[in-house]
């Protein structure tokens, strides 16, 4: 009993020094939970206003589902509690406080957000200021070219509004948490676009260009992308984005874009909504290149004006392509003969004059390649060069052809320029080759161009030719660390048959060739590394067959298959290891049902002879 008496007077020793200490402790502004509200606004844009006025309920409401979001717009929340609570001290009604409170928006907001992509913004309140229901007023920030909402009035605690049978709306029990607030907006759509699409040779104007709308709502880029409710709807995904190609107009129709014709070369674009947007072009008119720096071109619609926002953008009209029709990927054996076509649309203006003079008094084809390739500079034979306008070969009067290191030049005639056919194409079919220079660890490039003292491709384009290899590492079989072997040699065969071809590779160009004679085929011999390196190849499956193996070691009998690709020489300028290729020695003959037994004789006559030797320099007893 007295140890119970004693334990009581402790704890409440306890209790008592707890308390105090907690009086002593500094009393931040704090919120019970659950005392806060989040209250979410959804900006909504608009022509006009709805015909009848609908009110907000506190929940999500499905009637503005219809209606886009408006980005970027920024809200002040104000804390009006006392003020309204004063009004309503003094006699007025809640209306009637709410209608007192709701122009005080001067001083330090208590909250400020803006509006995300999507139009909304969630805010956190508290539902009590200074032990009082708290009470809000949220202003809308002035937005060019958007008619702002009223100021909101909030006051707390905030019931459901409940649409009654007969249109009316009465409060319900629940107390909500989460309020949501519908601010309406009416924007303004009326600005214009303009642009003017022009080749930059001749100024033409250009058909068939294609552009899209890109504009940032709240960091998010959006493109423009269809009609609803009188209004360019938009969307995140560029593959969705509406293209306004040149050569037509456009308007909002009832459902969707509405398009018609236009002078060639514009493209008038009107109902865009007050703002900052980019046109961004996505594809050249058919004979016509982008220029990177007109690619993005930015424009703003201000608020109030009638006035077309004009835009020139150019194209160039040269454009030129580079090819190897005949090659089935980008491998190729060394030596091979490769076929390449250089292709340029030939400009419109070709036969235009300045003056009593040609326009055009330069025009030529410049070919730029890596060393390891070798031009096949001949006009005649199967390997030979030609030059064609559209299907038909041009004379070799009317150009020629000058070879440089790593590169040539075809120049055509200025005489002969003017004769070309205006917006057709020339093309120039020649033949190249790898060279010894050629290894499988990289690709060799071809660079096309044209110079007609107006213009020039501002991407050239390259084309990439790569050869193959393998390697080989010719070792002993029964050793478990690499012992290289010298002396072995090989024959690489097209197919696993005994009629099958052989390898050749010049000495000195390294040119590939295959011929039906083993004698004529080159023989790759291992010396002290052990290493068989076979390069040049194009990509296939070969087989590598062992004609001699070193001495004192067993001869494959099969062949080896070897597959070479990009992956089978190097990877990234590294060397791939090389394959084994194991043999097996000879040894010594076995007994039968043992093993060898020339070490186990050896050993015997040894220890007998030791034995013999103890028997006879011992002692003799007597």
């Amino acid at each position: 009993m007295k140890n119970r008496k004693n334990f009581k007077k402790v704890l409440l020793c306890l209790i008592s020094s707890l308390l105090t200490l907690v009086a002593l402790l500094p009393n931040p502004q704090v919120f019970a939970e659950g005392m806060d509200a989040q209250l979410v606004i959804h900006k909504k844009k608009m022509l006009d206003f709805p015909q009848q006025e609908i009110q907000n309920t506190g929940k999500e409401m499905t009637e503005f589902n219809n209606y886009q979001g408006l980005a970027d717009v920024t809200f002040h929340v104000y804390d009006v509690t006392e003020s309204f609570a004063e009004a309503r001290k003094n006699g007025a009604t809640i209306e009637e406080a709410k209608a007192i409170v709701q122009s005080q928006t001067s001083g330090t907001a208590l909250l400020s957000g803006t509006t995300d992509a999507q139009g909304d913004l969630s805010l956190a309140l508290p539902k009590k200021q200074a032990g009082k229901d708290a009470v809000y007023v949220i202003e809308e920030e002035a937005k060019s070219g958007v008619t702002a909402a009223a100021n909101m009035v909030v006051a707390f605690p905030v019931y459901e509004l409940i649409k009654q049978s007969d249109g009316s709306y009465q409060y319900g029990t629940e107390e909500l948490d989460v309020v949501h607030l519908y601010p309406k907006n009416v924007v303004e759509n009326e600005g214009t676009l303009k642009v003017k699409k022009v080749g930059s040779a001749e100024g033409e104007a250009l058909n068939g260009a294609e552009f899209v709308i890109v504009k940032e709502d709240a960091g998010v880029t959006k493109y423009l992308h269809s009609v609803a409710q009188g209004m360019y709807t938009w969307t995140t995904d560029k593959s969705k984005a509406k293209h306004f190609v040149t050569g037509k107009s456009y308007e909002i129709g009832e459902e969707d874009v509405a398009e018609n014709e236009a002078e060639k070369g514009q493209m008038l674009i009107t109902g865009l909504e007050v703002g900052e947007y980019v046109l961004e072009e996505v594809k050249a008119p058919e004979n016509a290149a982008m220029i990177t720096e007109q690619t993005k071109t930015p424009f703003t619609i201000v608020a109030g004006s009638q006035t077309p926002v004009e835009l020139t953008v150019k194209n160039d009209t040269t454009k030129v392509e580079k090819e190897t029709p005949q090659l089935d990927g980008q491998d190729v054996a060394i030596g091979e003969p490769i076929n390449y076509e250089i292709s340029v649309n030939i400009p419109l203006g070709i036969a235009d004059k300045e003056g009593s003079n040609n326009k055009y008094t330069t025009f030529k084809l410049i070919d730029t390649h890596d060393p390891a390739l070798t031009f096949m500079n001949q006009s005649t034979g199967e390997t030979g060069y030609a030059l064609y306008d559209g299907e038909t070969i041009i004379d070799s009067t009317n150009y020629h052809v000058t070879e440089q290191t790593n590169g040539f030049t075809v120049t055509i005639e200025p005489t002969y320029i003017p004769s070309l056919t205006p917006g057709g194409t020339l093309s120039f079919v020649y033949y190249m080759h790898l060279n010894q220079l050629a290894e499988p660890t990289q690709g060799y490039n071809n660079e096309a161009n044209v110079d007609t003292e107006h213009t020039t491709d501002q991407t050239p384009p390259t084309v990439e030719v790569l050869t193959g290899g393998k390697r080989f590492i010719k070792v002993d079989g029964a050793v478990a660390d690499i012992k290289p072997l010298a002396d072995a040699s090989f024959v690489v065969r097209d197919q696993d048959e005994a009629t099958a071809k052989y390898l050749i590779i010049d000495p000195v160009t390294k040119a590939v060739a295959w011929t039906t004679s083993q004698e004529e085929a080159t023989i790759f011999t291992t010396t002290s590394d052990g290493l068989v390196d076979i390069t040049g190849l194009s990509y296939g499956t070969y087989y590598l067959e062992e004609t001699k193996a070193p001495n004192n070691y067993v001869k494959l009998t099969e062949r080896i298959a070897f597959k070479v690709d990009q992956q089978s020489y190097a990877v990234a300028g590294e060397l791939v290891a090389p394959e084994k290729v194991p043999n097996k020695h000879k040894g010594t003959l076995p007994a039968t049902g043992g093993k060898g037994i020339s070490l186990y004789i050896f050993l015997g006559v040894v220890l007998l002879t030791i034995v013999g030797a103890y028997w006879l320099k011992r002692p003799k007893v007597k």
